[in-house]
Order: C-alpha cells, then structure tokens, then sequence
C-alpha cells in the first residue's frame, strides 16, 4: 500500500502549493574532483572539478564533445573514471566505479537519453521496477490494485493519458519520456536525504506543453529541497528553470555562474566562449536551373502542394506541430508514397517507390530520428559513413579499409567531428557529432536534391551553427537543400525561401527575410481562422 503521507510527489505538490522556499546548503548535494577519462588516447575529461548545490536547480551545458555525457555516464556507474579522481554525494565519498545500488541508495535519479524502459512491459510494471511501491516478493506479488491507483494519480499530474496496463513500447516517444522522468520523480527518497535528479536533454524532442510539464515538475522538486542537474541545448529552459549554470568546454568546467541577470545572448557566449562558431552568413538567393518540380502533392496529410526548386537553392518547410513538414519529407524521398501529383526531377518524371529508388536518382534524405533511422549506432563511424556507398572503396572483389578509412577520414574533418577516429562507435558520440556523422554519410553522395528533416534536434549551440555552415557550404557547391524544422531561427538563417504549412496546405512561399516566428504564427492562425480544420 502506498503512503500518501511520505509519497515524494505529494510531498512535492504540497510544497508547491504553499510556495516553499528551501535555502541551499553549504555542503553540495553532489560534488566531482579532479575527475578524468579519456578514450584510446582522447581525454573526454580533464581533471573536472565541480558542486552541485543542495536545493538547486543547476543547467550542465557545453558544447558538442565537451564531456557532458561522460560526466553523466561516469554519475551512472556506466564509465569507471580514470585513477586519481573522487564523488561525493551529501559530502561522503562514494568509491569509483561506482556500482548502480549505491548511486541510487545515494538518493542519485537518472533520466537519460535513452530511456532505459523495458518496451515489451507495461507502464505500470515501468513504474514499480524503480521501487516507487512497498511490497515483497515477485512482481506478481505486489498489491497490483494499489499499485494501478498510484501509477493513474502519478501519470495524471504528469498529463499522461495512458492506461497504466499499457504496453510502454506502444506509447509515442513523448509519453515514453514522460514515463521516464514519472519514474524517477516518484521514487525519490523522503525529506532528509539527498536528493538528486540528473536529467540528460529530457525535453529534446517534447512539444511546448509537455516542456512546461516537465519544467514544472523540476519546479516541485527544487521546492521540496531536492537537487537537479538538469542538461540542455534549450537556453530559454536554462533561463526559466536553472539557478546555475556549469559550462565544459573540451573536458573541463569553463565557467560557473548564477543564472540571474544572464539573458540569452549572455548565455551563448558564455557557453560558446572564445572559440564562438561565426554565425551562418548572408548569401544572396539561389538562380540556377530548376532541379525539383512538385505539382499538386497528396499524401495522408498533405494536399495540394506545389513548388518549384532551384539549383543551390534551400527551401524551408515551416509550420506548426502537424502542419506535414515530416510527410513532405518522406514524399519527396521515397519514404512515403504519394497519394496524387506529380513530380519532375531535372526535366524527367520521378517515381519514388522507395529510399532506394530515391538514391538513385540523386535524392538523400537525413531524417529527424539519427538513433533509429540515420545511422547505426553501435557500429563504428567509419562503417556508418561507408555503408552509403561501398563500391568506391573495392579493388577486384576486395575491400579496402584503408581506403575507405581515408575517405571517411576527410569528411570528419570536412563537418568538423569531434574527435575524428574513424573507428569510434556511432552511439560513443555527442548528439550534435552523430549528426554530422549522418550529414556526412549522405552528402558523400555529392546528391541533386537532399531532403533533411529537423537536423539540428537535439543538438546544442555550437552545433546547430557548424550544421547550418556544412549546410550552407552544401547549398554553394550546387546541391538544391529542403530543410524542414520547428527551428524558426534556423528556417530564416539557412533558407532562401519558406514553404509555409498549415494542417497540410500550403498558406504560401516566402522569400528569405518576410517570415519569422511571429508572422508564421499569424499565417496559420489567419489559416484556421479563414478555413476551420482541413
């Protein structure tokens, strides 16, 4: 049976409720010393000493290959460190490697960017493998009836309209994030002890409602005298949600700071430091030859879209969440057969039955999800970029890695990966590196039309404008781009035009410098005005 009188989330809500303030403790809830790592010969982590501050919330940010993941993974007992380097938690040393039991009896809490759910269990199993409920025995032993009771009231203050019997594998990716970070809220030991949550991009692929939940319960726990490491690209959750700010810049703390009085540019150049990337620059429009014919396109979604595209031209799809930037996407690439209309690639008709078929006809697609779709990632780097196109790299039957190593090699230094080991897992990688590792594996195909799909997701500052620059170096060598993204910023930085979406209609093109996040919210609010639900 569960005690609602000791349950963390009532605990939390109460708090909450009656607007607690909790002054933060000399002695930091978490703190690391001079802790180091380094892989085949490349350190991840030079000697980072840093506090985490009872009853904070403290935003870990850096650029891509800084050493946040491995710090985290270290915290995990996932990476031992190398010798010499020390943890304590609530000011007692806690011994290295450290085991999983002991980071949890700790009071340590993760939610990673792999969620670390069991798909083919329910929501409600999920929930009671991270002890959130009493009981002894097997899992078939458990008060499953109090256990149902609990796991509706917590999923409820979480927004989440899933049944607790649900199959987790059959949840959307947002609710399975949900889920994750539930789990690790609801099992927070009681007041007294330390209580920590790392959070690793929790909210990398949330829509704005589901942000603001998660923020919100961030909130709970900071009021409730908890302590949150809370990671992020996102500067405007740093600035509504963060206390402090830790900044790494190449494997080690560059700059510690209260988050008071930073706005946002502040933030980018505190993150970004001296070795800031230089903005994406200003190029006059594209006016080659017309590459990409589309007349009249359906799809499940979309209806009726038309547009011409120009050699070394970049098109933007824009438009609010469900507008059918994605399925545009996937029409132009082979990934989703049209439901009507025509297209006409260089002056000849095109048939995409398939990825395969797109390929070759010169159309690569970079797609929104690199973990499940873009790339391998337990394979090595230089067999993710490789597997696009072996056949340059055989010899009378035979493959030559060294000359596909070569090759590779030069790309990692064309996008900038970091490091550049061609023999590094995919998955090894920081978010914003496997993102040009994929870049990289298609671009390699020097293809007519390449089609991306949010490219910089997930990815930090520093990242999104090294995308944008190979991008936009892409663009200058002749390639005709269709860039679809949420990023508004990024959609006016990169585009010479905007294809504005509204629930599958095209509200209209915009040329570069007439559309921004404001206007595009009024066209497709003009848009639902005018012609109700399409």
């Amino acid at each position: 049976m569960v005690d609602r009188e000791n349950d963390p989330l009532s605990a939390m809500e109460t708090a909450a409720t009656t607007s607690t303030t909790v002054s933060a403790d000399a002695t930091p809830a978490l703190a690391v010393h001079g802790l180091r790592k380094t892989f085949a010969g490349v350190a991840a982590l030079k000697g980072v000493d840093v506090g985490f501050r009872r009853g904070a919330v403290t935003a870990l940010l850096g650029p891509n290959g800084c050493g946040k993941s491995t710090l985290i993974k270290i915290l995990a007992g996932f990476h031992a460190p190398d010798d010499g380097g020390t943890v304590e938690i609530g000011g007692q040393p806690v011994s290295t490697p450290i085991a999983a039991g002991a980071a949890y009896a700790a009071g340590l809490r993760f939610v990673h960017q792999d969620l670390g759910l069991v798909a083919e269990m329910s929501v409600l199993d999920n929930l009671a493998l991270a002890d959130g409920f009493d009981g002894r025995g097997t899992l078939a032993a458990l008060p499953r009836r109090a256990m149902a009771r609990h796991a509706r009231e917590l999923l409820a203050r979480f927004g989440l309209d899933v049944a607790p019997g649900a199959p987790v594998g059959a949840l959307n990716r947002t609710d399975q994030i949900m889920v994750a970070i539930a789990r690790a809220f609801q099992s927070l030991p009681e007041r007294g002890a330390d209580r920590i949550v790392i959070l690793d991009e929790p909210t990398a692929s949330l829509p704005a409602g589901s942000v603001d939940r998660v923020l919100d319960a961030v909130d709970r726990i900071r009021a409730d005298g908890g302590t949150v490491v809370y990671v992020t690209h996102r500067i405007d959750e740093v600035l509504r949600i963060a206390d402090d700010v830790v900044v790494l810049r190449d494997g080690e703390v560059a700059e510690r700071r209260p988050v008071a009085g930073l706005d946002e540019q502040t933030l980018v150049d505190v993150i970004m430091g001296e070795a800031r990337a230089r903005k994406v620059t200003e190029r006059a429009a594209a006016g080659g030859a017309v590459v990409l014919r589309a007349e009249r396109l359906r799809g499940e979604r979309l209806d009726g879209i038309t547009f011409e595209l120009r050699r070394g031209e970049t098109l933007g799809v824009a438009g609010l969440a469900g507008c059918g930037r994605s399925e545009l996407a996937r029409l132009l690439t082979g990934a989703q057969r049209l439901r009507d209309g025509t297209l006409v690639l260089d002056g000849e008709p095109l048939d995409l039955h398939s990825p395969r078929a797109a390929l070759e006809r010169g159309i690569a697609f970079v797609p929104p999800d690199r973990h499940r779709d873009g790339g391998i990632p337990d394979m090595s780097v230089r067999h993710n970029v490789g597997l696009s196109d072996l056949s340059p790299f055989f010899s009378h039957g035979l493959l030559s890695r060294s000359r596909e190593r070569s090759t590779v090699s030069e790309l990692l230094e064309q996008f900038d990966v970091r490091p550049r080991d061609t023999e590094r897992r995919l998955d090894q990688l920081s978010g914003g590196n496997q993102q040009k590792v994929v870049l990289a594996k298609f671009a390699r195909l020097r293809p007519r039309l390449l089609v991306v799909d949010e490219p910089t997701q997930g990815v930090d500052v520093a990242g999104k404008q090294e995308i944008g620059t190979a991008l936009q170096r892409l663009a200058a060598g002749g390639c005709a781009i269709v860039l679809a993204s949420s990023d508004f910023d990024e959609i006016g930085e990169l585009c010479d035009r905007v294809l504005v979406l509204d629930r599958g209609v095209a509200v209209g093109i915009y040329a570069r410098g007439e559309i921004n996040e404001e206007r595009l919210a009024a066209l497709t609010s003009r848009g639902r005005g005018a012609g109700g639900e399409r």
